[in-house]
């Protein structure tokens, strides 16, 4: 049995799918960048490329247990509760997912949204195993430091702290080559290519963006001016100077299609959201809120 499967080290997009043995295929799903696709208790596995032999190994990931509790992680200000990575399995000495090093630092100019590809009928207590089986795929078939996303938002709108070094700080992420030095990366667990994210996870999103753009002395008008570092899958060669809205979808940046297109067409409500929120003080000031209650895996 696997919950989550992917080809590590393979940046092209290719398909997936899976199902019991005996019963129906899922629906194939495109995934690229490096990122695995989300079953949920799968036996058996389909890949599909166009034009190409994938190269790699497939890797699986299976997830069982519970998250633990820890103390709330505050980077100051406004921030949103947060389901801390000890509490979504990071942290636990078997079967976790602790950073290989440490963390580094770049500047944040602009935030990258993503979603992870996976399926938007997962319940609210499997969501952070979700997250552990996510960066265990990273860390340990793609070969990362650690989760490539700085933050994870499901669609009950939980809020998920991603890579290890702040969250408060500029850490460098894996989720947008070329300008991973340079922008913040949040994705929402799913697949929003033709549906698009729910009320819950637009609204957690603009917590957490409204927090973390003042958190690096920007909101969402102007522009951010970033010099692309190069890479296979960037859109961009090293160099290349190129200027961007503060909210942008992954394929901004990247070859790929992620964030899909249904949550493409959200991105224009989610940054009037987002700076209507940070207009009403809500993105910055105040006291640090509560760590968000975990909810239980089964």
């Amino acid at each position: 049995m696997f919950d989550l499967a992917g080809l590590n080290k393979e940046m092209r997009a290719y398909e997936l799918r899976g199902r019991l043995a005996g019963g129906q295929w899922t629906h194939w799903a495109e995934t690229t960048n490096g990122d695995p696709v989300w079953f949920g208790g799968m036996d058996q596995l389909q890949v599909r490329t166009r034009g190409f032999r994938p190269s790699g190994t497939i890797h699986y990931v299976n997830v069982s247990g519970s998250a633990s509790s820890d103390s709330a992680s505050r980077a100051g200000g406004a921030i949103p509760d947060i389901v801390t990575r000890r509490q979504w399995g990071a942290n636990q000495k078997e079967g976790g997912c602790l950073p290989r090093k440490d963390a580094s630092y770049g500047k944040v100019k602009a935030a990258s949204v993503h979603h992870t590809v996976s399926a938007v009928d997962y319940s609210e207590s499997q969501a952070p195993g979700m997250v552990l089986a996510i960066c265990r795929f990273h860390r340990n078939s793609n070969g990362w430091n650690d989760i490539g996303y700085n933050a994870l938002v499901d669609r009950f709108g939980n809020i998920y702290a991603g890579r290890d070094g702040g969250l408060g700080r500029a850490v460098v992420g894996a989720h947008a080559q070329g300008f991973n030095a340079q922008t913040s990366g949040v994705a929402v667990i799913g697949t929003h290519t033709t549906q698009g994210i729910t009320r819950a996870a637009m609204g957690g999103l603009a917590r957490w963006l409204a927090w973390k753009l003042p958190a690096h002395g920007h909101d969402t008008t102007g522009e951010a001016k970033m010099t692309s570092a190069g890479g296979s899958a960037s859109r961009y060669p090293a160099g290349d100077r190129i200027s961007t809205a503060r909210i942008i979808g992954h394929r901004r940046t990247g070859l790929t299609e992620c964030p899909g297109d249904a949550l493409v067409g959200q991105l224009g409500n989610l940054r009037a959201k987002v700076q209507r929120r940070i207009d009403g003080g809500g993105g910055g000031g105040g006291v640090d809120a509560r760590e968000k209650p975990s909810p239980s895996a089964n």
